[in-house]
């Protein structure tokens, strides 16, 4: 991350800058950046390109980034489109327009209110998402709390987290129609599943909500069920296991 150089770029109009050390970047126009760049703080409010790296201490996007190369940075705000083809690394970040990455996402906490798509693997310390999401690898997290708002793709291809919760979201006028999260394998120690299909949930204690299909349910605590569900097998097994970020297991969750 930059440590200050007391260079700033401010960008109003359309133009093409060099890539380099910067102490803050505004660009309220449109701009490309032909290198890699790396500032103590990046705001767009127009439209940016980045064809190298960008790194930043604060990075907040209103309008739209593209960046050819890797993201890394301490407090994200996204409102806009971003799309990163390389790798993500954002430590503390909100999401509330589109972000897409091209390879793996990395970080600590993340409040999701608009659409993340990944198309490698996602760890993280916390997930709070009122969005929707994609991700074609493992979403690996402390703790999953997920609320089913928008009538977008809900798909992540396998989950491991300690604790895990899927809802619909619920108003005045009952629950709101959302599309299903779809998922091969969910392992946790907590789970509380609602519109959620999936082909194996392995916890400690899992309770399985309306709207779930799920082909086997493995647990070694309880087990409880509620509103319409369906699910092919329930089995009790004997298990240590420790789900979350950083505990490895033979699945690789």
């Amino acid at each position: 991350m930059s440590q200050g150089t007391g260079k700033n770029l401010k960008v109003m109009g359309e133009t093409q800058s060099h890539g380099g050390t910067f102490d803050k970047v505004r660009i309220m126009g449109e701009c490309t950046i032909m290198g890699s760049a790396e500032a103590d703080s990046f705001k767009v409010m127009g439209e940016c390109s980045v064809s190298g790296n960008l790194s930043s201490n604060l990075f907040k996007n209103m309008g739209e980034v593209t960046i050819d190369g890797n993201l890394a940075a301490h407090t994200v705000q996204l409102m806009g489109q971003t799309q990163v083809h390389g790798q993500c690394v954002l430590q503390q970040s909100s999401v509330y327009g589109e972000c897409t990455v091209g390879k793996s996402l990395t970080g600590e906490a993340m409040k999701l209110r608009g659409v993340l798509s990944v198309a490698g693997d996602v760890s993280l310390e916390s997930l709070d998402m009122r969005g929707g999401i994609n991700v074609e690898g493992l979403l690996n997290c402390g703790t999953v709390d997920m609320i089913l708002k928008f009538n977008a793709i809900n798909k992540v291809k396998e989950i491991g987290a300690g604790r895990i919760s899927v809802k619909r979201k619920q108003s005045l006028f009952g629950a709101s129609p959302t599309r299903r999260l779809r998922v091969e394998t969910i392992e946790g120690d907590q789970i509380s599943l609602e519109d959620t299909e999936a082909k194996i949930v392995r916890g400690t204690d899992v309770v399985i909500g309306d709207g779930c299909t799920v082909d086997r349910v493995e647990y070694s605590g309880s087990y409880l069920t509620s509103g319409t569900y369906r699910v092919g097998e329930a089995v009790r097994v004997t298990t240590d296991k420790k789900y979350g970020p950083g505990e490895d297991d033979e699945n690789g969750c």
